[in-house]
């Protein structure tokens, strides 16, 4: 696995677990409906440091999944990727959705761990408003989940071809309309030469002998 790809997957799985993590502490930390009081027709809740916990995991949640997307070099599993599969687009879909889920939930805990107020119900008792168990705890589950598929999916998708250079052997192509001829230089080589081929002299008595 190259560097970049180390740094990517150790950055995202820090995220991941930061957001978790804070999502689990505000589980451990939300107020409980027996820490709750009424007083003068109202509810008293304790402080709790839930709904700071569940803010701040659910802005890592949030960091998480936008460090995903860029660090993919511009959505790197989008469909326009040609390098992308159809298991890596999956992953990536199930990472966004995961972190729009637990964001949802994490912000919806710690709104509720900090209402005021109550209302009597149909018996005549008053009731107050207390965030049920496990919300947090889903939260940062889905947290987790969210950096989990972002690493798997920028894991399964290829690494681009390597460019490999190679000489082109040279090509002839035919001399035709829309073809312009490649100039070939002619080597210079220096004309040929011939000896005279020599004959033995005829004597000129022996022509005028056979002319007589």
């Amino acid at each position: 696995m190259e560097s970049n790809a180390v740094v990517f997957c150790a950055v995202v799985a820090v995220l991941g677990i930061i957001s978790a993590g804070t999502g689990f502490a505000g589980e451990l930390t939300r107020v409980k409906a027996d820490d709750v009081y009424v007083e003068d027709n109202s509810c008293v809740y304790p402080t709790s440091p839930a709904l700071a916990l569940g803010v701040i995991s659910a802005v890592f949640a949030i960091i998480t999944q936008v460090y995903i997307t860029f660090g993919f070099g511009g959505c790197r599993c989008c469909q326009n990727d040609a390098n992308s599969t159809p298991i890596s687009k999956l992953l990536s879909v199930l990472s966004w959705v995961a972190t729009v889920v637990a964001v949802t939930l994490l912000l919806a805990a710690a709104g509720l761990n900090h209402r005021e107020g109550g209302e009597v119900d149909s018996y005549g008792y008053f009731t107050c408003y207390v965030v049920k168990p496990g919300i947090f705890a889903a939260g940062a589950i889905l947290a987790l989940l969210s950096a989990v598929f972002g690493i798997a999916a920028f894991v399964t998708v290829p690494p681009p071809p390597a460019i490999q250079t190679a000489t082109t052997p040279a090509v002839a192509y035919p001399v035709g309309a829309n073809v312009v001829a490649e100039k070939i230089p002619v080597p210079n080589y220096p004309p040929p030469q011939y000896h005279p081929q020599q004959y033995p002299p005829q004597r000129q008595h022996e022509v005028v002998q056979m002319v007589a």
